[in-house]
């Protein structure tokens, strides 16, 4: 194949060795972008261009690149009839007498070695002649190819980047990159309702809360109230009760007073006059000769000289008191 190099490159890593890599600056700006814009997602993408010998060396031109849609979707390692249909469509559409040269490949599970999944991906996919493998990692843990040969892959050394006039992969990117915004728009739009649905349904478990709220609010008031009426009575029933044990109390004392009255005006003081006895009710109504007898007596007992013995007194406990008064006269005193 009569060729030449580009001549506007710059080199990756290390290119020594019979297998040449060149790939387009848009092609690798737009793996790029795609690991950017889906970060955590597996990616993947088919690779487009040339490979042929060249003095003796392996060739591989890669001018294109399209994105394999719902990679992260598929459900086996065989792309499904669907995926090649869309891979195919893309080609169609934006790009002339390319053909499949290899794949890329994005995912954390990828960083520092390849997964053993990846090979079976190859081989149910890519396994016809020699293409390659390029894995990409936004970390740099990964920014290499590999080629498929005897049965396994076998990491380059390094490849060239080269830049030339490519509108189609240009147009390709901008249609995806439109496209993207579009599905970025739907998923904002989706994330958007679920939010607004998130927020509805706090909304209303907080007016369920808000009414469970007055609910027992209310309880707790009917509560307090009844409390405070029960208090209310049975401090008014206390007061009640401490009335009437006062009333009772009181009662209890008018009976005692009453009692005690009753035994003072039954008790009789008697005294003894000479041979007789005589109450006290009986002496209070003297008439006035008694009280002038008791003055001559007494005037007797001054003119006579004679004093009362002392020995002659008596006060018996019946409080009734005597006296003998000489010359046989008695004096009430």
């Amino acid at each position: 194949m009569d060729w030449s190099a580009p001549k506007s490159v710059r080199q990756i890593g290390d290119t020594k060795g019979k297998t040449k890599i060149y790939v387009e600056d848009y092609v690798m700006s737009f793996a790029r972008r795609l690991v950017r814009e889906r970060r955590n997602t597996e990616i993947g993408g088919v690779l487009l261009g040339h490979r042929f010998y060249h003095a003796r060396e392996k060739v591989f031109l890669v001018s294109g690149m399209v994105s394999v849609k719902d990679f992260h979707m598929r459900n086996s390692d065989t792309f499904s009839q669907e995926m090649w249909t869309g891979i195919y469509t893309d080609i169609k559409e934006n790009f002339t007498d390319l053909d499949v040269v290899g794949w890329f490949y994005s995912n954390e599970k990828a960083k520092d070695s390849i997964p053993d999944g990846l090979l079976e991906i190859h081989r149910r996919n890519f396994s016809e002649g020699d293409r390659l493998l390029y894995v990409y990692e936004e970390d740099g843990s990964q920014d290499d190819f590999y080629l498929y040969e005897n049965s396994a892959f076998q990491k380059q050394g390094g490849y060239y980047i080269y830049y030339e006039k490519n509108a189609e992969m240009r147009n390709y990117m901008m249609e995806e990159t439109n496209r993207f915004v579009h599905i970025v728009e739907q998923e904002d739009d989706r994330v958007i309702r679920n939010i607004r649905g998130v927020i509805k349904e706090n909304e209303e478990k907080k007016k369920e809360k808000e009414a469970e709220g007055k609910v027992t609010f209310g309880l707790a008031s009917l509560v307090l109230v009844l409390g405070l009426l029960l208090g209310a009575v049975a401090l008014n029933n206390r007061n009640g009760f401490s009335e009437l044990r006062d009333q009772i109390s009181g009662l209890q004392a008018g009976l005692q007073e009453a009692v005690k009255g009753g035994k003072e005006e039954n008790k009789t003081d008697v005294e003894t006059l000479g041979g007789g006895v005589v109450t006290k009710g009986a002496v209070s109504g003297q008439s006035a000769g008694a009280q002038e007898a008791s003055a001559d007596g007494a005037e007797l007992k001054n003119a006579s000289g004679d004093g009362v013995d002392p020995a002659a007194e008596h006060v018996s406990p019946g409080s009734v008191t005597t006296r003998t008064v000489s010359g046989g006269s008695a004096a009430l005193r």
